[in-house]
């Protein structure tokens, strides 16, 4: 069975998931919050839980880069929408620069549910898994 997504939701999917990569390899803690709804959910799977976007706001604070960091997201699917949520799931690489250079340090995926907030795609539910 084929089901047709909505390309100017998959479009706007996919500048969401960019913007937080930027924005979380940036350390931009006040552009992630505002990535999220008012009652989002941001879950690291085993390190964190998040809810409300300040507690986003705070959280992700904490986690700033120390040093150069990158995290590219990759084989984002849009898994379905309506005329304001959509579900997607996307892969994603760690890495990280040290002293010899760019390395990865964690793969895995986000599972995310988007909500259409005051005519903007924000994420309501982030879910992050680390693979193991």
């Amino acid at each position: 069975m084929t089901t047709t997504i909505d390309a100017s939701v998959t479009a706007a999917v996919q500048t969401a998931i960019a913007a937080y990569a930027q924005a979380l390899d940036a350390g931009r803690a006040d552009d992630i919050a505002d990535l999220y709804t008012t009652d989002g959910v941001a879950e690291i799977v085993g390190m964190a839980r998040f809810e409300g976007r300040e507690a986003i706001r705070q959280g992700f604070g904490g986690f700033a880069p120390q040093a150069p960091q990158l995290h590219l997201i990759a084989n984002t699917v849009v898994t379905s929408t309506t005329e304001d949520e959509a579900t997607a799931t996307s892969n994603l690489a760690f890495f990280a620069r040290g002293d010899s250079g760019w390395s990865v340090q964690m793969v895995g995926r986000y599972d995310d549910v988007l909500r259409r907030e005051d005519g903007v795609w924000r994420f309501q539910r982030r879910v992050t898994t680390f693979a193991e």
